[in-house]
């Protein structure tokens, strides 16, 4: 069946993530009151992704990190359903259990998943860090790998499990890899496990860590790893991946009990099966507006969306949360502008830097052109996420989270992280 949502024009919102969020929330300040508003997602919160790494280290709680779609203005229909298909045509949108939704303007904002980049192995055998689910499965499974160390007498099976690989060396990456570096050393202590025994490497196969930040800025995060006893191999690619252990292209194998997933992203697979043009990265094509290329008001933002650089030819918007924020409400404004016949606007936003966690305390910042490292990168770090992480109630939680880190962090059992084993 068709449902319609109601008078006036209908906006559907597919995609519940930065993009899509921060676009429904302006869209229910800037649309008539005839207009009817639907957000469409699987889950019924906001992640906040830059978090992530820091619930998957248990220094937040993942409760914590994410914002309710309750908290949505209330002209903000919000649907909790699994999108099966989507007529860019027609623009309608069929969920899983056959229920059609029709729209006068779709926005798309479906984000994306992990790139496995056609390794083998990879996908069945890793850990991504794309949803609450991973963080707490790398959280049990890193906590309870040590437990059982601390109970085996296989000397083989003991270094395995005290072992953990991190594949990808950018900024999600690295953080992922101090936030467990710290954690399985936290667990390692409680055990009676000396930290010599500890096993935690980084593969990276460029020839730096984290491209996008400057090398001085770079090279210091590389050595602050390799400070806290974290090996780096720069380089160095993954060639297969097995339940136990990594081959690597240099022709070394490490055997680990945890491997994590961190080598970029990919446009969301629903992309591919839609009537649109696509860009170089298989995201949907769209002009400097979020207008989908050849499409009549279909709209697309986010990481499922290649959007051109208005002030730099042959240039596009990196998948980034900062830009997905902003393209949101320009999005619903540009949206609001069609409907009433007004001129759409470009997206400018320049973003104004890039941070990076690198340990408990230490971290890397440049903004504004101006560089950061150590405790003070650390707290801007800190500090600029907690000020953008949505909802009040969310920043002081997070904010007591952090305090309380201050006298050790909270240990899960082996149930949890044997309930995470059956997940994997």
């Amino acid at each position: 069946m068709t449902i319609n949502a109601g008078q006036g024009a209908r906006v559907i919102v597919v995609g519940g993530g930065f993009g899509g969020w921060y676009a429904a929330k302006r869209l229910a300040r800037v649309l008539p009151a005839g207009c009817s508003i639907t957000l469409v997602d699987r889950v019924p919160y906001l992640l906040y992704t830059p978090m992530l790494t820091e619930a998957a280290g248990r220094s937040v709680s993942s409760r914590h990190i994410v914002a309710p779609n309750r908290t949505l203005p209330s002209r903000v229909k919000f649907v909790r359903a699994e999108v099966r298909a989507i007529d860019t045509r027609a623009r309608t949108v069929t969920l899983a259990d056959g229920t059609s939704l029709a729209a006068d303007h779709l926005l798309i904002a479906l984000g994306s998943t992990t790139n496995y980049r056609g390794i083998d192995g990879a996908e069945q055998h890793s850990v991504s860090m794309k949803t609450l689910d991973d963080a707490r499965r790398v959280m049990t499974v890193a906590q309870s790998n040590v437990e059982r160390a601390s109970k085996t007498a296989d000397l083989a099976e003991r270094k395995r499990l005290l072992s953990v690989v991190v594949a990808g060396g950018g900024y999600t990456g690295v953080e992922t890899v101090a936030a467990i570096n710290d954690l399985v050393h936290d667990t390692a202590r409680r055990h009676g496990i000396a930290a010599s025994e500890l096993s935690v490497t980084l593969v990276e196969p460029s020839k730096r860590l984290m491209a996008e930040m400057p090398e001085t800025l770079a090279s210091y995060g590389n050595k602050q790893l390799e400070r806290d006893g974290i090996r780096v191999l720069l380089g160095v690619g993954v060639q297969s991946v097995k339940s136990d252990a990594l081959v690597l292209t240099n022709g070394e194998t490490l055997a680990t009990g945890l491997t994590v997933w961190d080598t970029g992203i990919v446009p969301s697979p629903l992309i591919a099966g839609l009537d649109c043009t696509r860009g170089k990265k298989g995201g949907i094509a769209t002009d400097s507006t979020f207008r989908a290329e050849g499409l009549t008001n279909v709209w697309a933002i986010g990481d499922c969306a290649e959007i051109p650089k208005p002030y730099a030819e042959g240039k596009f918007f990196e998948p980034t949360a900062q830009n997905a924020t902003r393209e949101g409400p320009l999005a619903a404004d540009n949206i609001a502008a069609s409907m009433r016949g007004r001129k759409v606007k470009p997206f400018e936003y320049k973003q104004i830097g890039e941070l990076a966690v690198l340990s408990r305390y230490a971290g890397v910042a440049n903004v504004f052109g101006m560089q950061f490292k150590g405790f003070f990168g650390f707290l801007m770090w800190r500090g600029v996420y907690l000020m953008k992480m949505p909802g009040l109630t969310q920043k002081a939680a997070i904010l007591l989270d952090w305090i309380k880190l201050l006298f050790g962090r909270q240990h899960v059992s082996m149930a949890e992280g044997r309930a995470a084993d059956r997940a994997a």
